[in-house]
């Protein structure tokens, strides 16, 4: 296994992170210069270029040969691709972290289901649900006929009701942390085979899902969305159980 190991440059960028994300550095200032830098941190200029190399790839800092290192943003965005960025190089199993993404999409999603008849415009999230739903339904008699169109229409569907679901909820925080880390979370249930008779009884449930929601059920709302989500964490979980390790580049 290659995780990422942590040394003083990993250390020293964290702590820089740690500064601009919670505004004390400010987005369009200019960090000290590496000397200065290599002393606040009692080290060398190797530590504090290999940082400096760090946040950059973070898209963090600007950095310009012959001037100190500029802030380039902490606004909500750019937090939230840090975070996901930190999260998805931590040293943990495929397991851990799929599980991690899948706990995620349960807890916004049912967070939704819950908040639902509250919402002002909820006929329009209602309507966008059912036009999902009723594609995944559409894409039923090529999955059984085992084409690969129908399939792709099926998941694509099924990941658009999600994002639905979701956007519904209204928590920005929650939307933006879960759409920089639903990509690889989908990428992996993508790489799951389900028959398609599993796939049908999914179909179902999204159905019944848009009922509940449309006769304000909120109850049987929430725990069509933790069976349908258990479920599928489930088959995350036996794909990629907690000891098969993995690291990002």
């Amino acid at each position: 296994m290659n995780y990422l190991s942590e040394t003083k440059s990993t250390r020293i960028a964290t702590a820089l992170e740690t500064m601009i994300l919670d505004n004390t550095l400010k987005s369009g200032t200019f960090l000290p210069s590496q000397q200065l830098l290599a002393e606040q941190f009692q080290t060398s200029s190797r530590p504090i270029r290999e940082a400096l190399k760090l946040l950059e790839a973070k898209g963090l800092v600007i950095i310009t040969q012959g001037r100190r290192a500029q802030i380039r943003s902490n606004n909500l965005d750019q937090y939230v691709e840090s975070l996901s960025t930190t999260l998805v190089n931590s040293p943990i199993s495929t397991g851990k972290l799929m599980r991690n993404l899948m706990q995620v999409r349960i807890s916004v999603a049912t967070s939704a289901a819950r908040e639902f008849t509250r919402l002002q415009d909820r006929e329009a999230y209602l309507a966008q649900l059912w036009r999902a739903s009723n594609t995944m339904e559409a894409a039923l008699p090529k999955i059984f006929k085992k084409d690969a169109q129908g399939l792709k229409m099926f998941q694509d569907a099924e990941n658009e009701f999600h994002q639905i679901l979701i956007n519904a909820n209204g928590n920005q925080i929650l939307i933006c942390i879960y759409d920089n880390l639903a990509p690889m979370l989908v990428t992996a249930l993508n790489a799951i085979k389900f028959t398609p008779a599993q796939i049908e009884k999914r179909v179902r449930d999204y159905s019944y899902l848009c009922e509940a929601l449309q006769n304000g059920q909120t109850d049987l709302a929430v725990a069509l969305v933790l069976v349908t989500l258990t479920t599928l964490e489930n088959k995350v979980i036996d794909r990629y159980p907690d000891d098969s390790a993995v690291a990002y580049a």
